[in-house]
């Protein structure tokens, strides 16, 4: 796994103003710089702890590759200039998929000697959910693309979710559904819902199960599964066997590959309506090919819209960037910008700017409405989910009309 290395060497006079800095907090002088700045550091340490083993892992893995691009990129445009040009290093870690683990992990990262200012990650909620209490009890600024609602509703001050949270996400999973199917003229009516039964998977579930009811049509199956299955053929005998007109599904790369063989084998035709991550990734079609098409996902970023760093993604990795690899290269974009807005090697003052700032820069000013913004629970208030299809084996956002630049086809049905 490549890694980008800085410098890391500081000049004799450099050491003496931290350590003049560093005398004048604990005198409790009147010192600016001693909380914020302590002069202009050559480095940055931006931490990142990801599932780059297990279940997870291949997402893990894409969400890496961004946030190692936004680095780079950041760094090649000459790094943090309020603080010198100071370049933004990156140290690494694995979250495993599994959540206990990932505490672990999250504890042993951050008790090492060179502590990020700032952290990234986790991918999966399960994963985040433990991650963030560890990085709030150490203060250290959490960044996420996680959806669980549950996230921001702790009270954290340290803690950032950039897109749309998991209710929002089931919300707008049947919505959009509901609303290209009518207007295809195959209105919604019998639901089939399966799901990855953990945090990110059941509360995106509920959410969806809840709008649809509301909206007057039958949730004929609600089936949580492990996500680490490795046969969905149960699954989908269950879902023949509801008599459902169409299928949504909330899975991961390995779980939604097999969901999707399972049904293809057993001659499903109904229009499959998946719920972002396995279903949005260049995974999904590098293993399922051309049977992909067809098939709509929700998801928290528009694939038309990434802009340079899409282009630098495709450039550099052979293959189109996926949602969490770019809206993980957003939340590096935040912290740059917080930082060259608020210069200072303060987790806490990071955190305050984080939360004060409107930010733009890069993959920040790619996530829907362009920019990213938080409020006092960490929630990115201009977050929105977007459907998409693949068609002709590539990702089109085609709803709703106002936030995407395709259409989308019907039959829905993979082919």
């Amino acid at each position: 796994m490549a890694k980008t290395i800085f410098r890391v060497h500081r000049d004799t006079g450099h050491r003496l103003k931290l350590a003049a800095a560093g005398l004048a907090a604990v005198l409790g002088l009147a010192c600016p710089a001693a909380s914020s700045l302590a002069a202009n550091p050559e480095t940055i340490t931006i931490g990142t702890i990801l599932p780059l083993t297990g279940a997870t892992a291949q997402n893990g893995e894409n969400s890496l590759r961004g946030i190692q691009l936004a680095v780079e990129q950041i760094n090649a445009e000459g790094g943090i200039k309020s603080m010198g040009g100071a370049q933004l290093k990156l140290t690494i870690a694995d979250a495993t998929s599994n959540p206990a683990k990932a505490a672990s992990a999250a504890i042993n990262f951050l008790s090492k000697g060179d502590k990020p200012l700032a952290m990234v990650g986790a991918y999966a909620s399960g994963l985040t959910e433990t991650i963030a209490r560890v990085t709030e009890r150490a203060g250290i600024p959490l960044l996420s693309t996680s959806f669980a609602d549950t996230l921001t509703h702790q009270g954290y001050k340290y803690f950032f979710q950039l897109p749309a949270a998991a209710s929002k996400m089931g919300t707008a999973q049947f919505r959009y559904a509901s609303e290209v199917a009518k207007a295809n003229g195959h209105p919604v009516q019998k639901v089939a819902i399966v799901y990855a039964n953990n945090a990110y998977g059941a509360s995106q579930a509920e959410s969806l199960k809840k709008q649809a009811e509301e909206s007057g049509a039958t949730v004929v199956l609600f089936e949580g599964y492990s996500p680490e299955i490795t046969d969905a053929n149960p699954i989908v005998a269950k879902i023949k066997a509801s008599g459902a007109d169409s299928t949504f599904s909330i899975a991961y790369v390995t779980d939604g590959v097999l969901l999707m063989r399972a049904l293809k084998s057993a001659g499903s035709t109904l229009p499959m309506f998946g719920g972002t991550g396995g279903y949005v990734t260049p995974d999904f079609l590098k293993v399922l090919g051309p049977s992909v098409n067809g098939v709509f996902s929700v998801t928290t970023s528009n694939p038309d819209g990434y802009g340079a760093i899409g282009e630098a993604y495709q450039q550099k990795y052979g293959q189109f960037m996926p949602q969490e690899a770019h809206d993980n290269a957003a939340a590096v974009y935040v912290i740059a910008q917080a930082l060259e807005e608020h210069p200072t090697t303060d987790p806490a003052e990071l955190a305050k700017a984080i939360h004060a700032g409107k930010f733009t820069r890069g993959a920040a000013g790619s996530m829907p409405g362009g920019v990213v913004e938080f409020d006092a629970s960490g929630v990115n208030i201009h977050a929105a989910p977007l459907m998409v299809q693949w068609q002709d084996s590539k990702l089109v956002g085609v709803w709703p009309a106002d936030l995407v630049k395709g259409k989308p086809q019907w039959p829905a049905q993979a082919k």
